[in-house]
Formats: C-alpha cells, sequence, structure tokens
C-alpha cells in the first residue's frame, strides 16, 4: 500500500487535514474530535445492525487501524501524529460495540469516549507505551507501533462502552 493510501486512511480520507491547517503546531488540534465525528457518521449511516456484521466491522477496523498507524509516514515522523484519526474510529466503534443504535446512545458514546480519550485514565496513558520496550525488529514484524498508537482508544472505547451498558442495566436509558 502507498504512503498515499496509508495517510488517506490515516487521515480519515483527509478529514484531519482541516484542524491542523487551521490551528498550525498546537498538541491539541481538535483533528481527534473531528475524526470521531466522522466515526460518528460512519457508524450512523453505514454500520451494519447486524451483531455479526457489526464484530466483524468493528475487529476490521480496528486491524486495519493498527496496520495503517505503523505504516504512514509523515514529515514530523512523530508516533501518534495528530494527523492519525482512523485509531479514534476504531475507539468510536468500540464505544458502540452491540450497544443498541439509538441516537442519544451514540452521542453519549461519543461525549463519554471523548472525555476518556482526552483525560486518558492511568491504564489507558500506559497503554501509549505498549512494547516500546522491544526490539526494533520486533516491534516491526508485529505492528507494536500502530497497536500502540491504536490501543488507548480502544481502551477509551471499553470504558466508554461498559458505562453505558451499566447505565442500560439501571434504565437510566
Amino acid at each position: 500500500m502507498t504512503n498515499f493510501w496509508l495517510k488517506f486512511f490515516a487521515t480519515g480520507a483527509f478529514i484531519s487535514y482541516i484542524p491542523t491547517a487551521i490551528l498550525r503546531n498546537k498538541k491539541n488540534s481538535g483533528a481527534g474530535l473531528l475524526g470521531t465525528f466522522e466515526a460518528f457518521v460512519l457508524f450512523l449511516f453505514f454500520m451494519p445492525g447486524d451483531s455479526l456484521y457489526q464484530a466483524m466491522t468493528t475487529l476490521g477496523v480496528i486491524l486495519i487501524a493498527v496496520y495503517v498507524s505503523d505504516k504512514v509516514k509523515f514529515k514530523d515522523d512523530k508516533k501518534d501524529n495528530p494527523k492519525i484519526v482512523i485509531d479514534e474510529i476504531a475507539g468510536y466503534f468500540t464505544a458502540m460495540f452491540f450497544l443498541p443504535h439509538d441516537f442519544l446512545v451514540m452521542i453519549l458514546a461519543f461525549v463519554l469516549f471523548r472525555v476518556f480519550d482526552t483525560t486518558k485514565l492511568a491504564f489507558i496513558k500506559k497503554a501509549e507505551n505498549f512494547g516500546q520496550n522491544l526490539p526494533e525488529k520486533t516491534k516491526s514484524k508485529f505492528y507494536v507501533n500502530g497497536a500502540a498508537v491504536v490501543l488507548d482508544d480502544v481502551l477509551a472505547g471499553v470504558i466508554s462502552n461498559l458505562i453505558i451498558w451499566f447505565l442500560i442495566y439501571l434504565k437510566l436509558i
């Protein structure tokens, strides 16, 4: 896969270039928020309601996100470049995993995912350093750098998902 296509997928069809072009040299560029919004729209219009297809789609997006995040190259060569938003898409899909396709649930998943992705609880923060002590050859062979980029977002999605299931169990939503 060429770097053009890697960038295409990594940046959510180049959507993450919009805020980074406006807010140059900012750590929090807003690209993650925009990437999560893109995931919201993708889920709303394209995520199948069938559980098996939803599981296959979510797992497929996570695996593609790991591969793309590991292989994509930007000029600044940051490990977790803010232009990469495919990890937010994987994280939001995880937040909505097997939840009802209800607009209120989708909004709540969006808000909770953004909170946990932004604040990074201690164990989520540790996930960003996943496998960094491994030899470079091993990291390359098993896409460890890509997994480190995606894992914190998937964990934020898992926490969001569990909270929503708990709220559903309590009949609060």
